[in-house]
């Protein structure tokens, strides 16, 4: 699955929302695990995994 791919499943997902607005979703998801992982070390996400700064290193 690609970034595009993602983008339209998300979007259907949340109802159909428009993917542009989906998009932005993952972008801030995404950002907020980075930022997460900057000033932590480490992001626990529940059923989806723990992740540290040493994944990405």
């Amino acid at each position: 699955m690609n970034k595009k791919e993602l983008i339209k499943r998300v979007s259907e997902k949340l109802g159909g929302i428009p993917q542009k607005e989906a998009d932005k979703t993952i972008e801030a998801v995404f950002e907020s695990i980075a930022e997460g992982l900057q000033e932590d070390g480490i992001v626990n996400v529940g059923k989806w995994g723990t992740y540290t700064a040493d994944d990405i290193a």
